[in-house]
């Protein structure tokens, strides 16, 4: 397993990322984790557990993984858990992940959007540094 030690700056710049893409969608919480789990970078407007939210994530995304694997559906890129009472959006962003809650579902679709359009520089950031990790 993998140990991501941010700088205060690394961390600062994935927070203020977070609270922006929070702003568009208007999510519950939102985390940055890796695969294996470890939460990078967590913002919420309510009480959440970012411990919880990690292991949730990573648990999720190799699910997924599979499923997309054994049905040849080609890379995971998202994945959204729908309940009655709200929604999770997880999104790919190289070996991290971007999860995001919210009760409003009918706000899917722009939070998939708004996550996607942040993948790449939320890459650019980590990857950069952890490539070789």
């Amino acid at each position: 397993m993998n140990s991501y030690e941010l700088t205060p700056s690394e961390r600062e710049e994935l927070v203020k990322i977070l609270k922006d893409i929070t702003s568009q969608c208007d999510l519950e919480a939102i985390a940055l984790v890796s695969r294996e789990g470890q939460s990078l970078a967590f913002f919420a407007n309510k009480r959440a557990d970012p411990d919880l939210l990690s292991a949730i994530s990573a648990a999720l995304l190799n699910t997924g993984e599979m499923v997309t694997s054994k049905l040849e559906h080609g890379d995971l890129a998202d994945m959204v858990i729908r309940g009655k009472k709200g929604f999770t959006v997880l999104s790919k962003a190289g070996d991290f992940i971007l999860i995001g809650a919210n009760r409003e579902i009918s706000a899917t679709g722009i939070t998939l959007r708004v996550f996607r359009q942040y993948n790449e520089k939320i890459r650019s950031i980590l990857e950069e540094r952890y490539l070789s990790v």
